[in-house]
């Protein structure tokens, strides 16, 4: 826990790329400091499955939003994200407006809790992806229409997408382990960063 309210040697360093239609995959984060993030998440022992947003086409994760895991933590993420995936993503978009990431969360997959997610779009102009771990057997973030997926993404990689109308997206089932991922979206400039949902 220590480590993710410092932050120390958090960052992977690299080039990002565009491996599909609008799909960005951008270094973000090294595996130990991956794993430290499940710990920590496992430790609050807060994942809570939430109920489908059908107003949003949201659909239901098993999940723990990061300000729970630790305040300093979540504030470390943004200045983080500000820094670093915001000016690839400012570039890439050009000249879409940025604000405050929204709702950062890390879910959990396994067979015997959530093990899927449905095809679904965000509510969100902008999602990001951040693969947490291997060890699993399933759970493939797929996007059907640019024909791509995440299995050759390495842990602490963030995607990037946006999610709206374009790039429909879903879970594959995980037959076997666990799998983990952070979650967040970007509010629109001016917008305040929303946790509808206290846990």
């Amino acid at each position: 826990m220590q480590r993710l309210i410092t932050y120390d040697n958090a960052a992977a360093h690299g080039c990002w790329r565009e491996v599909a239609a609008d799909i960005l995959v951008i270094p973000f984060w090294n595996t130990d400091f991956c794993a430290d993030i499940i710990r920590a998440a496992e430790l609050v022992d807060e994942f809570k499955p939430y109920a489908p947003d059908v107003k949003n086409n949201a659909a239901p994760g098993q999940e723990v939003r990061i300000n729970r895991i630790s305040p300093k933590f979540a504030e470390n993420f943004e200045a983080d994200f500000q820094a670093r995936i915001a000016p690839v993503v400012r570039a890439h978009w050009w000249p879409l407006k940025l604000g405050k990431t929204r709702m950062p969360f890390v879910l959990r997959y396994s067979p015997d809790t959530q093990a899927a997610l449905d095809p679904h779009h965000d509510a969100a102009m902008l999602s990001f992806a951040v693969p947490l771990n291997t060890g699993f057997d399933g759970g493939v973030l797929t996007f059907p229409r640019q024909h791509w997926d995440s299995r050759d993404v390495a842990p602490g990689d963030i995607i990037a997408f946006p999610s709206r109308v374009t790039h429909v997206h879903w879970v594959t089932p995980v037959t076997g382990g666990r799998r983990y991922a952070l979650t967040c979206w970007l509010a629109a400039p001016g917008e305040a960063p929303q946790d509808p949902i206290v846990p």
